[in-house]
């Protein structure tokens, strides 16, 4: 037997994933459903100060602040004490953010913003400028991205899967066969046959010469 100041043991249990255990003990439920009250009644109260304060702000502005803001609390799940640390482009898996920072980041960012904010979020926006980018769209509706920023975030978003795929994954096979028709219709049009020089490097290159060549051609923000 056991005396548990459930407040405060069942809310921080079940931070990182849902307990089957602790939802079907009474004490633990209630403790549950009151925190997730408070703490969504607390998230709402700072997103709309957050929109106050921002809402007046010119649209530059208004994106620094939430780089500045996406930034910090990358740096305080790292460790960091400064958010020099933190690159706007810099890649958060190359930051060293895993399965456990990247849902303490979504919860700091839930609780600034008072969005509900996807458990993928920093693998669907994996740098500081496409997050806040993201975070600007949802607090404030803004437009959609220009189309280099869009596909800047997706070759991001590519780039940081291929990475997590092992050698010996089939898939690797099906991303490079894709690349290079994706690097034939980029290729030069005013000079020869493009497609066919393009596809002549391409075969003869090794992975990292083709995403190189990606990295070159298309650049990375």
């Amino acid at each position: 037997v056991a005396d548990v100041e459930w407040g405060r043991f069942a809310p921080a249990y079940t931070s990182v994933r849902p307990s089957a255990l602790l939802t079907a003990l009474p004490e633990a439920h209630t403790a549950l459903t009151a925190s997730s009250q408070t703490t969504g009644q607390q998230e709402g109260e700072r997103g709309s100060v957050l929109r106050e304060k921002l809402g007046g702000q010119p649209a530059d502005e208004r994106e620094q602040a939430l780089l500045d803001l996406v930034r910090r609390r990358a740096a305080d799940v790292l460790g960091h004490g400064d958010i020099g640390e933190v690159g706007p482009a810099q890649a958060f898996r190359e930051l060293g953010v895993d399965s456990l920072t990247a849902v303490e980041l979504r919860n700091r960012l839930a609780a600034e913003t008072g969005l509900k904010l996807p458990s993928t979020l920093v693998f669907d926006y994996p740098t500081s400028r496409h997050l806040a980018a993201f975070l600007d769209a949802e607090l404030f509706g803004s437009g959609e991205a220009d189309p280099e920023t869009l596909l800047a975030a997706e070759l991001d978003r590519l780039a940081s899967t291929i990475s997590r795929l092992s050698p010996e994954n089939r898939v690797r096979t099906l991303a490079k066969a894709r690349l290079r028709s994706m690097l034939t219709e980029l290729g030069d049009q005013s000079e020869g046959d493009p497609k066919a020089s393009v596809t002549q490097h391409l075969d003869a290159a090794s992975d990292d010469e083709i995403f190189d060549f990606i990295n070159r051609e298309l650049g990375r923000s």
